[in-house]
This record gives C-alpha cells, sequence and structure tokens, in this order.
C-alpha cells in the first residue's frame, strides 16, 4: 500500500465508527481486511470512534487509532492517578472492546450491504440463495439486500428480469412464448428417420436476450448466469439466453469471368 492510500483511508475513516471503517478499508484495499491492527485509547469522545491511521511497512497491517473508555473512571478518585493502574486495567478494556465491538453491531450482521464478507454464504444459505452462482461479491450483496422483495415475485417475468439485472447490470428482453431461431421443417420425401431438433410442442417456452455481446462476459460468468435463470425459472419450462450478434463485415465480391485472360501476381489481365 502506497503513501498516498494510506492519506485516503485517513480522510475516508477518521471521525467514523470502528466497524464502518473496517469494512471501508476491505472494499478499498482488499489484501488489508485480514490485517487490521486496532490500538484503543482511553478518551473522553463516543468510544469505537476512529481518530487515527497509520500503515506498518514491516508487518504491512493497517494500524486504527479508536476512542474508548477505562474502568479506572468507575473506581475512587484515590486510584485515578494511579498510571500503573490505568494501564493494567486498560488491558482487560481491550479485550472486552472487541466482544463489545461485535454486540453493538449484531444488526449489521444481518444486513447484506454491511455484513463481513465471510458471512455472506450464510445469508444465502439462509435465502435459500446459491451463492456459488454470483460472479462477485458486490453483486451478492446487491442480489440478498433485493432478495425478499424478489420473492413475491420468483417465477414472473418481473422478477426474472430484475434478477438478471442486478447479476449483470444489463436490463434483459424475455419474451414469452418464442424462440431465438426460426423453425426448421423437413418437407417432402427424405431419408430422414430421426429427428433433428428435440419436440417442442407442449412445452412452455422463453428466451432471455442481453443487448450486448457475449464477448462482454467470461465464459464462466455466462455459465453462472444459465445456471442461476434455471434456478429461477418456472417449473416446466425452457428457456433459452441469448446475446446480441457482432456485425459481420461483407467481403468486397470478385466476380471472374470469361473476359479475364490471365491471373498474375500484378491482378487481373483483361
Amino acid at each position: 500500500m502506497e503513501i498516498a492510500s494510506v492519506d485516503v483511508i485517513k480522510k475516508l475513516c477518521v471521525g467514523l465508527d470502528l466497524y464502518k471503517s473496517q469494512n471501508l478499508i476491505a472494499k478499498v484495499h482488499p489484501e488489508l481486511k485480514n490485517d487490521i491492527e486496532i490500538k484503543y485509547v482511553e478518551s473522553p469522545h463516543k468510544r469505537f470512534t476512529v481518530i487515527g491511521c497509520d500503515y506498518e511497512k514491516s508487518s504491512r497491517k493497517a494500524i486504527l487509532i479508536v476512542t474508548s473508555t477505562n474502568p479506572i473512571a468507575r473506581l475512587p478518585s484515590m486510584y485515578q492517578e494511579n498510571d500503573f493502574l490505568r494501564k493494567f486495567l486498560m488491558i482487560f478494556q481491550h479485550m472486552r472492546n472487541n466482544v463489545s465491538l461485535t454486540l453493538d453491531n449484531m444488526d449489521n450482521i444481518f444486513r447484506p450491504m454491511e455484513t463481513p464478507s465471510k458471512f455472506l454464504p450464510v445469508l444465502a444459505d439462509w435465502f435459500g440463495v446459491d451463492f456459488d452462482l454470483f460472479a462477485s461479491e458486490e453483486i451478492a450483496r446487491k442480489v440478498l439486500q433485493y432478495t425478499i422483495p424478489l420473492y413475491r415475485y420468483r417465477g414472473t417475468k418481473i422478477g426474472l428480469s430484475a434478477l438478471v439485472y442486478l447479476v449483470t447490470g444489463v436490463k434483459p428482453v424475455i419474451s414469452e412464448g418464442s424462440l431465438p431461431f426460426d423453425e426448421f421443417d423437413l418437407t417432402g420425401k427424405t431419408d430422414i428417420e430421426s429427428p433433428i431438433m428435440e419436440d417442442l410442442s407442449g412445452i412452455k417456452l422463453f428466451s432471455v436476450y442481453l443487448p450486448v455481446l457475449a464477448k462482454d462476459f467470461t465464459k464462466e460468468e455466462i455459465s453462472k448466469l444459465y445456471r442461476l435463470i434455471d434456478r429461477e425459472k418456472p417449473v416446466g419450462t425452457l428457456f433459452y439466453l441469448y446475446f446480441k450478434k457482432e456485425k459481420v463485415v461483407e467481403r468486397k465480391k470478385v466476380v471472374i469471368s470469361e473476359d479475364i485472360e490471365s491471373i498474375g501476381e500484378e491482378g487481373f489481365e483483361i
């Protein structure tokens, strides 16, 4: 992490709550999310407020300086000036702060946009969502944020369209009862005895069209999107996922006629 990044973190974190600051650092510098050291200092200000930030190059750790109370404040005044006792009690306060921080932010653990990354798969499991089908943590948070509102539209065109938009950032075009290709019929006498395509009669069909090129996504992202739609589609239906076709540049046509006498390295001779 460069020195400029430390200054950026200071501007973003100083004055914020410790829990929000930790999440912010993990978002700006994901490589530091497991290397954040907290130093509590006695202060009359609101506890768990970040008042400083630093970075140790040797240990490669981000250091947050956070306000805290000291149990010595609740002892008789005759003990207030004892420096050794003040520092000794701060050790136990430090351990207590770790528990208090978790309890104070218990509600944030159940919020998809605020919960720690390691708890996201647990939330997804509670909501009946396959966490492995999301291409990134950011997409997973957005989908989980709207999971409950989307449940009322599950299996509908509106719900599927909203889900695809959350995952891809592209508004899909969903057509019911249609295919993305023309029918292929064989008429007259043929020697083909087996069917070329499966019989789709009696099956409810719909197509999902994304007005972007397929190369804008990786093969893994397309595979996960297909599996996600297959999981959320109505039972007993068949769907097709397709993308915008690339423009085909037609080559210049050259017609060779009887007027051409020979073809050499220099071109045609007429």
